[in-house]
């Protein structure tokens, strides 16, 4: 089958006219043409996470590496990712979300030793490593895509779905908070709520997966409609091609925040077709 890979990070409108930063990040690692890592993720943006847009930096890239050096690990196996399939089936909302929170707090430390702040350390004079964290708060989004499965990864709000003929259905089902409320990589047992599955992947037809950050599906006013736009991006993708989608995908995910929440939007999409 072949794939076809768009994705669009766009300042949301609240932020452009409040002179606010973007908080959003993404990072594609195409490895070969079966396998492809991508990775999504939403900064909080709030008084408290003033370096969240670094932070979700650094979802996205400890997600690709550590995912990526499971891949590496696996090749001894032979087994065509079997063995990974199994594991990550297995442990990969406990053992891999732990890596990939322990991961992202050691390049965090590593960050903040490089740029400190007032504020951050005890009478003791020691670093209070959880305020910390805070500062750089973010949410995180990933998925490893092989020539076999899926394995989708979740903390904190956002979206990752699968579009197929009429249908738009969730890989991950995240724990849904009223409002702006969500949970954080920047917790120190963020672990605890990572959600995660695997799927075998269907080797036919056409079929899309969409990684999505919240200011996306909540600039809808239902999930109809927000189901209705994933199927809609599939079949400009079918009818026009990826380049179309993503020569225009920035000026309509823009159109997107006005019209809608004003939040940063992030979309990463991965198109499959027979052809």
């Amino acid at each position: 089958m072949k794939r076809y890979i768009c994705s669009e990070v766009v300042k949301g409108a609240t932020h452009r006219r409040n002179g606010l930063p973007c908080q959003d990040n993404k990072k594609i690692i195409e490895i070969s043409d079966q396998i492809a890592i991508l990775a999504v993720a939403d900064g909080h943006g709030s008084e408290k996470c003033t370096r969240s847009e670094r932070g979700s930096q650094i979802a996205v890239n400890t997600f690709c590496d550590v995912m990526k050096n499971y891949l590496h690990s696996y090749e001894e196996y032979h087994d065509n990712y079997a063995s990974l399939l199994t594991f990550l089936n297995r442990e990969g909302d406990t053992r891999f979300a732990q890596d990939i929170c322990e991961e992202w707090q050691a390049r965090v430390k590593q960050s903040f030793y490089k740029n400190q702040v007032e504020g951050m350390r005890n009478a003791a004079g020691e670093i209070q490593w959880e305020s910390v964290f805070t500062l750089y708060g973010t949410t995180l989004l990933g998925m490893l895509i092989t020539e076999d499965f899926t394995f989708s990864f979740q903390i904190g709000d956002g979206d990752i779905v699968l579009i197929k003929d009429d249908s738009v259905s969730a890989l991950v089902e995240p724990e849904k908070f009223l409002g702006t409320e969500t949970h954080s990589l920047s917790k120190i047992d963020a672990w605890r709520k990572a959600v995660a599955s695997v799927q075998r992947r269907e080797q036919s037809g056409e079929y899309m997966y969409l990684l999505s950050t919240d200011g996306f599906a909540n600039s809808y006013t239902s999930d109809m409609e927000f189901q209705k736009t994933c199927m809609g991006y599939r079949d400009v993708i079918k009818e026009h091609g990826a380049e179309a989608v993503q020569s225009n995908l920035k000026k309509w995910l823009t159109e997107t925040s006005e019209l809608g929440c004003g939040d940063d939007i992030t979309v990463v999409m991965g198109y499959f077709t027979g052809e």
